[in-house]
């Protein structure tokens, strides 16, 4: 696993530290989650599927996962 060094304002660090303690996590594993619901797509780009589509013969189903327009909700 890679180490990332990241600096914070006290007040910031206060409520990361208070945040990851109420999740019953270390503030790593709380940073984790964060950056791969940020990091996570939550839908195609616009127009994906049409742009494929042309080219393929079979049709291209959107994973359901990914099918709603609505982005899934942080925390």
């Amino acid at each position: 696993m890679s180490q990332v060094t990241i600096y914070l304002p006290p007040d910031v660090e206060q409520l990361v530290r208070r945040a990851a303690r109420r999740s019953r996590q270390s503030v790593s594993a709380w940073f984790a989650e964060l950056a791969r619901r940020e990091v996570k797509p939550t839908r195609w780009p616009e127009g994906y599927f049409q742009r494929f589509a042309r080219r393929s013969p079979d049709p291209i189903e959107v994973p359901p996962e990914l099918a709603s327009d609505e982005p899934e909700p942080i925390g």
